[in-house]
């Protein structure tokens, strides 16, 4: 008996440092609408908060708002991937303002591609987005989609992507 509670603790041990690791991989927000409304995300949360507490990205249609008036900054890295960038860049960051964004919107000069024959949206391959969050956190943040269930042909304005902090 007393094998057997010990055989059980150690495969309990060993389970739960393993739930540990994958906990500190990167999270993905799926079906994020942006559609009908302006959608409000805490990264350091990991959900979707209301105006009035903390957020870090603000989501509206292809737009997406930093949180400039709580310190919160981006950039967007070009040429790389998701998993390469293991560390934030130092500087190049930047607030929104009434005429810059810093995540820019339109096709080609952001996150994402248009497509005028297709009509279809589809996020700029080796595009990863820095977020310099309130409390000084650096989180790297890939679009993967931006229609309902990753699908293409499926509803728009429903971003899916993933995100992790870095040093």
């Amino acid at each position: 008996m007393k094998q057997a509670i010990y055989t059980l603790s150690i495969m309990s041990a060993f389970l739960f440092a393993g739930l540990n690791t994958i906990a500190q991989g990167p999270k993905t927000e799926k079906n994020l609408d942006a559609k009908s409304k302006t959608t409000f995300y805490s990264l350091e949360a990991g959900k979707i908060v209301k105006e009035t507490e903390k957020w870090d990205l603000a989501f509206n249609n292809t737009a997406i708002k930093i949180n400039s008036k709580q310190n919160v900054s981006a950039q967007i890295l070009s040429n790389t991937t998701f998993d390469k960038v293991i560390k934030a860049p130092e500087n190049g960051y930047k607030k929104d303002s009434q005429s810059s964004s810093a995540i820019p919107t339109g096709s080609g000069n952001g996150w994402y591609n248009y497509d005028m024959a297709t009509h279809a949206l589809s996020p700029i391959p080796g595009k990863v987005i820095i977020v310099k969050t309130a409390s000084g956190k650096h989180i790297k943040l890939e679009i993967i989609s931006y229609y309902f269930d990753e699908e293409d042909y499926n509803e728009t304005g429903f971003y899916t992507f993933k995100y992790a902090v870095v040093k």
